[in-house]
């Protein structure tokens, strides 16, 4: 079992911060756009989020591995 710090869960928070702003980002980005204008944006739009969350994930993965916290 794995026993966070204070530090850990502060980071923790931030990368759900971080998260949320991805999220918001990917739909303020298309939320304007309507048509083929769309079509073409949101597949760069979802890979830049899904880049993103995946770096998120690596972040959040070292902060939680057993033993280092």
């Amino acid at each position: 079992m794995t026993t966070l710090t204070p530090d850990t869960l502060r980071l923790l928070a931030e990368l759900d911060a971080r998260t949320r702003v991805a999220w918001t980002s990917y739909r303020d980005e298309l939320s304007s756009l309507e048509g083929r204008t769309y079509d073409n944006a949101e597949p760069a739009a979802w890979d830049q989020l899904q880049a993103t969350l995946r770096e998120l994930e690596v972040e959040r993965a070292e902060l939680t591995l057993p033993g280092d916290a």
